[in-house]
């Protein structure tokens, strides 16, 4: 049983070395570096979401939203992790290397 959550853990948490973080908001997709600290004004239909990287950890750090519960959670650290506003429409992930892109015979 030990062997199989360890397993587990490490194949659903997202792994490998971060690079960058694309925002995706308003029909616009935008790219950072995460080695450069910056505070980034995402525009979304109930205002702009504040998103900020310091020391390579991407989080929200305010939102116009209702519950900001993008707000409350965890900073991003790893390729496969994701944080969303939905009331915003303000969707931010950190790209796994490994992703690729599907085609026709994927579907």
């Amino acid at each position: 049983l030990t062997v199989i959550a360890l397993v587990s853990v490490s194949a659903y948490s997202g792994g490998g070395t971060a690079e960058s973080v694309v925002i995706e908001a308003s029909g616009e997709t935008y790219v950072y570096m995460l080695d450069t600290d910056r505070t980034i004004e995402v525009p979304g239909p109930l205002g702009n979401t504040i998103v900020r990287i310091v020391d390579s950890e991407v989080f929200v750090e305010n939102s116009p939203c209702r519950d900001k519960l993008c707000v409350l959670a965890a900073p991003l650290t790893k390729a496969g992790e994701w944080n969303a506003c939905m009331p915003n429409k303000v969707f931010i992930r950190i790209p796994d290397n490994t992703e690729q892109d599907l085609d026709s015979l994927s579907y």
